[in-house]
């Protein structure tokens, strides 16, 4: 932004977010150094980058794939996924039976960039390659986090920034979280503003159009993205073709395509919106009672999400990219959305974290020029990175990264010896109706359903159950009655019972 725009205490001012950038920043200052080490990309590569890729995709993969051994899982998704993955790479339509029988997963959320994993899990069908591959997508986009820091910043600087945001408590809850689409918006989001900040506009559009192939509502952050290209960077074409794109693809994966496969032909989340539930009927002034409430929870998330730049984010206009995401949680009606617990801060941590780089780069600018930025800018130039650093170790073992250290992370108890001998029971390409902790093995290698589904299941060839099951239950369905009554003692006979873990196989194949 331009250096006469900064207030003199160094804050950034209303005015600043929509001005436009000073034809110097339009072309990148020569860098000082990058991911291959030197100016311009010239010299020998960073080895400390590639420790730090290392390090977070060896530490997700390990937090991940002991969670889902241990069948430690926290909802439905990662079976969702890989029965969704599974048919692609079979070449079948996506259609996911653990969702609703005959369910056509495209009728849920509009996520196609998905099946860039079908030819992986081809050759390895197993969950295991979706836990694999997301660990891998957010240790991809470490790199151009660092590429940003050492061309604008310096290498000392990029490296800290690149350990910071690659351990960042955002990240560490997607892989924590079993399987999410949201990985694919990490590494996008994190490649395209890279490319913003460093001037390299095609680039940054390029890397940013896929976005709406991750999620429906991604469209509202390349819109915003696409404004601040077209009104900070001086682009109106590009900016404003993101913007477009963005919106129309949200719109239509909204109104048309997902009602289109959706059984119940609408869009089912607009529930979740509360005031949103009767399609495109706003009530202002409920939302913005929504916004606000729950506040207690709401407002420890959005600090959490500024505090890994040490608020250095709120400086530059970037950071305005989080605003979408923020405000269809928020104006939510489901409390999961509100928190930090689950997946949905992980494509906010590249946003903040280049902002912040971006807004280190503006007050040197400014100070370069002599226009004067305040005590607490020259403090964020000077400590930024450092700062960064330090409040990512201050939260990350606040965080799922501690359970790394405890050995009880690498112990399968008997109760998982128990459910594998149970599940290995069941033949593949049987069908299958199963606990969510058991969803994801079966799903690999058989048609499986959801046993709080029951009500509209089909009668499936086996029924595995735990007794013990802390099942994540989306709907008010409860198996128990399902399972002691008369429908399932007469066509069932169990072949498996031990320590509250049943199997039962069909014996009796009429319809109900």
């Amino acid at each position: 932004m331009p250096a006469d725009r900064l207030a003199a205490d160094g804050s950034v001012s209303s005015a600043a977010v929509r001005t436009e950038i000073p034809a110097q920043r339009a072309a990148p200052p020569e860098p000082l150094s990058d991911a291959r080490g030197g100016p311009s990309g010239r010299g020998p590569a960073d080895p400390v980058l590639w420790v730090i890729v290392a390090g977070v995709l060896a530490a997700y993969s390990v937090l991940a794939v002991t969670r889902y051994l241990q069948l430690a899982t926290q909802s439905w998704d990662l079976g969702i996924f890989t029965e969704y993955v599974k048919q692609l790479a079979h070449l079948h339509a996506p259609i996911v039976d653990i969702r609703g029988p005959g369910f056509n997963l495209l009728g849920d959320h509009f996520h196609p960039i998905v099946a860039v994993l079908a030819p992986f899990f081809r050759l390895a069908p197993t969950p295991v390659t979706l836990l694999v591959a997301q660990a891998a997508l957010v240790a991809l986009s470490v790199i151009p986090v660092y590429r940003a820091a050492a061309s604008l910043l310096s290498r000392g600087a990029a490296r800290a920034i690149a350990a910071a945001y690659g351990f960042s408590w955002g990240l560490q809850q997607l892989a924590n979280f079993d399987f999410h689409e949201l990985a694919f918006a990490v590494p996008l989001l994190a490649a395209s503003l890279s490319a913003l900040v460093r001037g390299r506009i095609r680039a940054a559009v390029w890397w940013a159009l896929p976005l709406v192939l991750v999620k429906e509502d991604q469209g509202f952050t390349l819109a915003v993205i696409g404004l601040i290209i077209a009104f900070g960077y001086r682009r109106r074409a590009p900016g404003l073709f993101l913007a477009a794109w963005g919106l129309a693809w949200s719109l239509l994966a909204i109104v048309v395509i997902i009602p289109h496969f959706s059984p119940a032909h609408s869009y089912g989340y607009w529930l979740d919106g509360g005031t949103l539930r009767h399609g495109l009927h706003l009530s202002i002034v409920t939302l913005l009672r929504q916004l606000v409430t729950a506040w207690p929870t709401k407002g420890p998330t959005l600090v959490l999400i500024l505090l890994v730049t040490g608020f250095v984010a709120t400086r530059s206009p970037l950071v305005l990219a989080i605003v979408p995401s923020l405000l269809l949680r928020f104006v939510a009606t489901n409390f999961q959305y509100w928190g930090t617990l689950w997946h949905y801060n992980a494509p906010l941590m590249p946003i903040v974290f280049i902002a912040a780089i971006d807004a280190i780069t503006r007050i040197r600018a400014a100070r370069e020029l002599g226009r004067p930025v305040g005590r607490i800018a020259v403090a964020m130039e000077r400590h930024g990175a450092a700062v960064m650093a330090m409040a990512c170790a201050a939260l990350a073992f606040q965080f799922p990264l501690s359970t790394l250290w405890e050995p009880a992370t690498y112990t399968l108890g008997v109760d998982v010896q128990v459910a594998d001998a149970a599940m290995a029971l069941v033949p593949d390409g049987t069908t299958v109706a199963a606990d969510a902790e058991m969803l994801a093995p079966l799903a690999a290698r058989t048609d499986t359903f959801w046993l709080g589904n029951h009500a509209v299941n089909p009668l499936t060839q086996y029924i595995v159950c735990d007794t013990h099951s802390t099942d994540f239950l989306p709907g008010p369905a409860n198996p128990q009655p399902f399972l002691d009554g008369p429908l399932v003692s007469i066509r069932y006979q169990s072949i498996f019972n031990e320590d509250g873990i049943t199997v039962l196989r069909l014996i009796s194949p009429q319809r109900r």
